[in-house]
């Protein structure tokens, strides 16, 4: 973790709700896309550090959601009776604002395509007192949806098959006030969410931070002068966690990963995972490290609690791998050590795994609780719990577990228990997929002194308090405090035109001109690739001599690319500001090919290449 700063980034300024310094002035939102009732860790870090923003700084902060599923729901209450938000946290959502507000207020709303009177012609007949009316095809896919005000009257149309009636494809999502005229017109959803966002955030200096990796996807392109927009990074960010690091990217977040300077700042959870993602050049210095904050669960190392009693916080899904965890403590359980082990969780792989402890004859060492509000306070009486994930962004309920004392054993995936854990100190590692060197760390362990023991308790809570909430809160004050609010630079118009592109022994080699930036030239230059089918994406930096732009993409970028086409585009990256373009080509182009490798200009005039082999080598 990089280091705490040791002062305040930024002395706070008088105000009436008067702020404590830890933070940047200016205010602060948190951007996700729903709080379900079973969430799992992502919405639990964005909780807890909102929470923490107010609590420790003694600031406002909002929670911004988007998904229609919110809307009638006061999840603001509900999570602060739990316990689950600090009292100056306001939980807001799209569609509750929507549904409520004013005419007037609804008029702030800006549409970004001239407004067609005629959608009016579109609405639904309606069918009951719902707030909304669906239309689908014959596959159940979804053609429109109509939203009513709590008053009664139509206020969306979102009509998803505007180029052919009847097929999805197109979308105009248009907002009318209650006589039915309408107010503003949408061509994306993702538009439609960024006028919802002006409205809120206002023309103040804002901090908005994002958690979802679907919403990521598409907020990339809200950029205000006055918004500083950070990225959270919270998993994995390749296809499979086993892929060599130039692989393809993972799909739920391939939107965002390819457009990571478009970001004031993407934070890891790790150092390794920064340093990862770094070497592969998804960002031009626009990374940097922000641990997990945890809970001080107070955990007391003395207090004696029963060895034999593991617990284990996780979703019932593959990428928890928590088959592992019942085949350890059978395993354990069979060479006459008494364990058992309380799973808490639930998901998809729930009957699988009840099937599997019958199997193992283990009914009477693992139960299965299903999802239990505050289930890490189950790590203050237990005495180690299990960790096998296929992979983490970092594994908050090792620092929960920690933080009670109760001593972690964990696969030592990427990218989070090895930075946290020092092996037989303060907690186990074990490689990963490992069941039998699971099942030997958890022996080890029963087999401990009680000295022993209570020393491993005391290292591990030692460890879980540099992510308490007050060093993370510094933490993430010195990141945002580093960030400007310096006017956005915006290049639509820039243009690259290759002038050269030759296949060679050592790889693709690029001269391209580049025009129509005004006077504001980029910090940095990549040339990036994109796969038309899979998530492969890769760039290189650019080099620019006088008037040309070269760059030189070696064979091993491209290797993971077995076959098919893949599209090359010119990233210019601004201290504040991303633009990137396809660089254009025609017929007419020197272009070198090789057999495997064929260079071409599109039917649009875009530079793009055909990998014809199963892959490239050096010698290609």
């Amino acid at each position: 973790m990089n280091s705490i700063p040791k002062a305040s980034p930024r002395r706070s300024h008088p105000h009436r709700f008067p702020h404590r310094g830890l933070l940047p002035e200016g205010n602060y939102f948190t951007l996700t896309w729903t709080i379900g009732y079973d969430y799992g860790g992502m919405t639990t870090v964005a909780l807890e550090r909102s929470s923490a923003f107010a609590r420790l700084d003694n600031r406002h902060v909002e929670i911004l959601t988007l998904s229609p599923e919110m809307k009638g729901l006061d999840r603001e209450r509900e999570l602060r009776e739990a316990g689950a938000i600090d009292r100056r946290v306001k939980i807001r959502n799209l569609w509750q604002d929507l549904t409520t507000w004013s005419d007037r207020k609804l008029r702030r709303m800006i549409g970004t395509i001239e407004p067609d009177p005629s959608a009016a012609d579109d609405v639904l007949d309606r069918t009951g007192q719902e707030w909304t009316e669906l239309r689908k095809d014959s596959e159940g896919r979804l053609l429109q949806a109509d939203r009513y005000h709590d008053r009664g009257h139509l206020l969306v149309i979102d009509r998803q098959d505007m180029k052919k009636a009847g097929r999805r494809g197109g979308r105009r999502i248009t907002l009318s006030d209650r006589e039915q005229n309408v107010i503003a017109q949408w061509s994306t959803a993702r538009e439609f969410y960024q006028a919802w966002l002006d409205v809120v955030i206002g023309d103040k200096p804002a901090y908005l931070i994002c958690d979802s990796a679907f919403v990521g996807n598409f907020i990339h392109e809200y950029r205000r002068d006055n918004v500083v927009l950070c990225m959270v990074n919270h998993n994995h960010f390749l296809a499979d966690a086993d892929d060599e690091a130039t692989g393809a990217l993972a799909e739920e977040k391939f939107g965002y990963l390819r457009h990571l300077d478009a970001f004031d700042v993407t934070t890891t959870l790790t150092d390794s995972q920064r340093y990862a993602m770094e070497r592969l050049d998804l960002s031009a210095g626009k990374l940097t490290t922000v641990s997990n904050l945890t809970d001080d669960l107070h955990g007391d190392p003395d207090r004696p609690r029963p060895r034999h009693k593991g617990s284990m916080i996780a979703r019932l899904s593959p990428q928890k791998r928590v088959e592992d965890a019942i085949a350890a403590i059978a395993d354990v359980a069979a060479n006459d050590q008494q364990v058992t082990l309380d799973v808490f969780g639930d998901g998809e792989d729930r009957p699988m795994l009840t099937e599997l402890i019958e199997s193992k004859d283990a009914v009477d060492r693992v139960r299965l609780h299903g999802h239990v509000d505050g289930a890490k306070s189950n790590f203050l009486s237990s005495s180690f719990s299990l960790l096998t994930s296929r992979f983490e962004g970092q594994g908050l309920v090792v620092l929960e577990s920690m933080s009670a004392g109760c001593i972690p054993i964990c696969y030592a995936v990427d990218f989070g228990p090895a930075d946290i854990i020092e092996h037989g100190v303060s907690g186990f590692l074990v490689a990963p997929g490992d069941v039998k060197g699971l099942s030997a760390a958890i022996s080890t362990f029963l087999s401990l002194s009680e000295g022993e023991v209570t020393t491993m308790r005391r290292n591990a809570v030692a460890r879980a308090a540099d992510f308490f909430h007050d060093p993370i809160v510094r933490r993430w004050g010195e990141v945002l405090s580093a960030q400007s609010f310096a006017p956005i630079v915006r290049t639509e118009n820039a243009r690259a035109e290759i002038h050269t592109a030759e296949v060679t022994s050592n790889g693709i080699s690029i001269e391209m001109r580049i025009s129509a930036i005004r006077e504001s030239m980029p910090k940095q230059m990549f040339v990036s690739w994109k796969s038309r089918t899979g998530t492969f994406f890769g760039r290189v930096e650019a080099e620019r001599c006088e008037d040309l732009i070269t760059a030189e993409i070696p064979h091993s970028r491209m290797r993971p690319i077995t076959d098919g086409y893949v599209d090359f585009s010119l990233d210019l990256v601004f201290d504040r500001g991303f633009e990137r373009v396809r660089i254009a080509c025609n017929e007419d182009s020197a272009f070198t090919s090789s057999d495997k490798l064929h260079l071409y200009s599109t039917k649009h005039g875009n530079f793009s290449g055909r990998i014809i082999s199963t892959a490239l080598t050096s010698t290609s």
